[in-house]
């Protein structure tokens, strides 16, 4: 991280701070003058962007790392500060944006279209000057501090000496009686904790009503599929896919309950290894299988993985303190990446990183852009992360004796349920907050009942023991930013399952890096095209569904 900042006390890190500060008052004074080119003005917009989204990200990933250190809470503090105070300018911005409709048609602003047209429409969702100014200054203390004590309670809570993270990564145990009590215990340490994350989620939620019906939005899922670049009729198209392909998976979790030998599966079985072949990789191993299997698809991809790997992007270890989970983020300034999770020697841990690579893979390619022409939204951003894990898929299958191939198969329909299952009920579970937060807040008693309701219309009777509490550990529900951050996830899937069915056809590496240039310039649906592809087709995701099928029907060959 000493090539973002030497430390969050260096000066540099301030300095950002203070020239943020400047780029925000020019950028105001700009926008309020005339005789000045609109794209001088997108310009420096890009130039402070890439000041913010460097601090900010910067500020976030080292608290992850260490959620109790003070001098990171000091960093955060600070960067929030800054980027609050730049989204008055930002704000300006729009507005001067959308009063140049005129000159859109510029020749030398070819590149931007749909980033104007996006200003546009942003534009007619503002509040006055002020009231996004005071809505800004108060998110420090509101929804962002909300998010950062869900954060803080799930990342340093523990019991028996373990912590959350640890308990959720025994889920992967092939002891059945040790998944069994990580389960109980976690339910337990959460049940101890509920009111608190209650509390946030409740806070962050209400925020966002507020906030969207102030600005204009129907309702905050129309605010999601602005920001997602896909329309109404897709995600209707998407979810069409979902439900009719839920009683295959529940013939899966029926097939994987006969492989444990159990009657059916509960919740803390949905990730145990199945096989009795179950192999552990070492770190050096997971490393060779990824940068192998990037370099099988793309020499350029594999030099980027084994780049990534030895020049320590990858913060990889649990340890107290740490967060749970795995994200990649990207640095403008440095134009680099940087790679979090928690390895624990399982293959989806190997895919866990394959899938994060890919995620850097993509930041790679479009890195030489501006923010303006670069920032992708979440549906296309899982595009990059899939393909490399199928990648990986595909490598260790293809070395892979009889017997151990039904481990790894299985890895890859127990992502592919999570991703269309569990990410179903995440969905319906985040549209019921919404509609009962319109009423008030939301007991933790009642938030559990809400997640149980919809596990049962997504599991249904394929899973006994659910789980009330997943409402407490899935950060992406604390995010005032982005609602509904979850059916990005199956769009993301079914798209690059899509995409990878073609990875043999000639020329398909330069499209597919094409297709990757492409998404923070156009919308889903014309990035999809480049590859041949209608996401308006309710066809079109049925070939993904139908790619997880066929492994379904393979598992039927150990029963």
């Amino acid at each position: 991280m000493t090539r973002i900042y030497p430390s969050p006390e260096s000066e540099e890190f301030h300095r950002d701070i203070e020239k943020l500060g400047e780029i925000g008052k020019r950028l105001i004074e700009l926008s309020l003058s005339e005789g000045f080119h609109l794209k001088d003005l997108i310009a420096l917009k890009d130039e402070g962007d890439s000041i913010a989204i460097n601090l900010t990200a910067y500020a976030e990933s080292i608290l992850s790392t260490d959620s109790d250190n003070p001098v990171y809470f000091k960093a955060m503090g600070e960067a929030e500060e800054a980027t609050v105070a730049y989204q008055k300018a930002e704000n300006a911005f729009i507005r001067a944006v959308a009063e140049r409709k005129d000159e859109f048609d510029d020749p030398s602003l070819s590149d931007y279209r749909k980033y104007l047209s996006d200003i546009i429409a942003e534009s007619q969702h503002l509040m006055s000057a002020e009231e996004e100014a005071l809505a800004a200054e108060l998110s420090r203390f509101g929804s962002s501090a909300w998010e950062r004590l869900m954060m803080n309670i799930t990342s340093s809570i523990s019991r028996e000496g373990k912590t959350l993270t640890e308990l959720r990564l025994l889920a992967s145990s092939p002891d059945r009686k040790i998944r069994e009590k990580a389960y109980e215990d976690e339910v337990a340490l959460l049940e101890e904790h509920k009111t608190a994350i209650a509390a946030s989620l409740n806070g962050i939620k209400g925020t966002v009503l507020l906030l969207e019906k102030r600005r204009g939005w129907k309702d905050s899922l129309d605010r999601s599929l602005f920001e997602s670049a896909i329309d109404h009729q897709i995600l209707d198209s998407l979810l069409t896919a979902i439900v009719d392909s839920l009683p295959i998976f529940r013939e899966y979790f029926d097939i994987k309950a006969k492989l444990l030998g159990l009657d059916k599966l509960d919740f803390f079985d949905l990730f145990a290894p199945v096989g009795k072949s179950v192999k552990e990789y070492t770190y050096e191993e997971a490393k060779e299988i990824v940068v192998a299997s990037y370099s099988s698809f793309s020499q350029e991809m594999g030099a980027f993985a084994e780049n990534a790997f030895d020049n320590a992007w990858i913060d990889a270890e649990p340890r107290k303190g740490k967060a749970g989970g795995a994200y990649d983020v990207f640095f403008p300034i440095a134009r680099e990446s940087r790679l979090f999770c928690n390895f624990d020697g399982s293959y989806d841990s190997v895919s866990t990183l394959a899938h994060e690579l890919g995620h850097a893979y993509h930041d790679s390619v479009v890195k030489d852009l501006p923010p303006s022409l670069s920032s992708y939204p979440m549906t296309l951003a899982e595009t990059a992360s899939i393909f490399g894990e199928m990648l990986v898929f595909d490598n260790v299958l293809s070395s892979s004796s009889a017997e151990d191939s039904l481990p790894v198969i299985e890895a890859f329909v127990q992502s592919a349920a999570q991703v269309i299952v569990d990410i179903y009920s995440r969905f319906l579970f985040e549209k019921a907050v919404f509609e009962e937060r319109k009423g008030g807040e939301i007991s933790a008693d009642r938030l559990s009942a809400l997640m149980l309701e919809a596990q049962e219309e997504s599991y249904g009777d394929a899973l006994g023991i659910k789980h009330k509490y997943m409402w407490a550990v899935k950060s992406h529900y604390y995010s005032a930013d982005f609602s509904y951050y979850n059916y990005p996830y199956a769009f993301g899937e079914l798209f690059a399952l899509s995409l990878y069915s073609k990875r043999n056809e000639k020329d398909f590496p330069l499209t597919y890096k094409k297709v990757l240039r492409n998404t923070g310039m156009k919308d889903a649906k014309d990035v999809a095209a480049i590859a041949g592809e209608d996401i308006t087709d309710p066809g079109f995701w049925k070939k993904g569904i139908d790619v997880i099928s066929g492994y379904i029907e393979r598992l039927k060959e150990w029963i």
